[in-house]
């Protein structure tokens, strides 16, 4: 058993890779429940666009972060100590995973969103743009976690290749219900917040989450594929030419 809770993931390529020599989707994500501490993780890292490797260095954010969650001890699980930790072991990774392949950190340049969320707790973490929204019990407003973070000019954000990724990672630890959890990549943020307002749309959410509520407990492919489908629907396209990943997980 999942302890309630039903989740499902896509990512998909955006129409402006598509039209790049190597057609690479640049974002990746991981969701699962985490059997040792009756938790959901879901994690999301959207590629440079400009790094050669960004993909590889996304798939191993994804593949890391989980591996390291998969194996803590539960009681450190909900610590900005150990958030801070797994993103040091992350990049330590990306280092040897560059010298190995004679490139540079940089050329696997990509950011990251995380959420690992029990029955009583969580913890979020956030290097760069995308974002996190949650639901909190006896609310039906749905709230970023962090605002996505932008550099000082446009299409520019932070990386955990950074030389100050460590320290400059964001760490939210609550000790509250959380009901319900999107993760995306910023391809798809002009249609989940309102940057005039700077907050997240509910209106947006609240149309999706329906349809995870309704699933038995666990991971569903089914509904993996209609994110997908959406994700590269007409509809979504004409808003956003970028790779998009969205995480849906619920236990309402």
């Amino acid at each position: 058993m999942s302890d309630g809770w039903k989740f499902a993931a896509a990512s998909v390529i955006g129409t402006s890779h598509q039209k790049s020599p190597e057609g690479l989707c640049q974002d990746s994500h991981a969701a699962r429940y985490l059997e040792s501490a009756s938790a959901f993780i879901g994690i999301v890292s959207d590629g440079a666009g400009s790094a050669s490797h960004a993909h590889i260095g996304s798939r191993l954010t994804c593949d890391v972060i989980l591996h390291e969650a998969e194996a803590a001890d539960p009681a450190v699980l909900f610590t900005e100590a150990f958030a801070r930790d797994t993103v040091e072991n992350l990049r330590r990774v990306l280092f040897e995973e560059a010298d190995n392949e004679a490139l540079t950190i940089r050329d696997f340049a990509c950011t990251m969103l995380v959420a690992i969320v029990s029955g009583e707790r969580a913890s979020f973490w956030q290097v760069g743009d995308g974002a996190i929204c949650v639901r909190e019990e006896g609310s039906d407003q749905y709230s970023c976690v962090y605002w996505p973070e932008k550099g000082d000019y446009a299409n520019v954000t932070f990386f955990v290749t950074d030389v100050r990724a460590q320290e400059e990672t964001q760490v939210a630890l609550r000790d509250k219900q959380i009901l319900e959890v999107a993760l995306f990549s910023d391809g798809i943020e002009r249609l989940a917040l309102d940057f005039v307002a700077h907050e997240a749309y509910t209106g947006f959410f609240g149309g999706l989450f329906p349809h995870v509520r309704s699933l038995p407990e666990g991971g569903s492919p089914e509904l993996a594929k209609q994110i997908a489908d959406f994700l590269a629907s007409e509809r979504v396209n004409k808003r956003t030419d970028d790779d998009k990943t969205l995480i849906l997980a619920s236990r309402a």
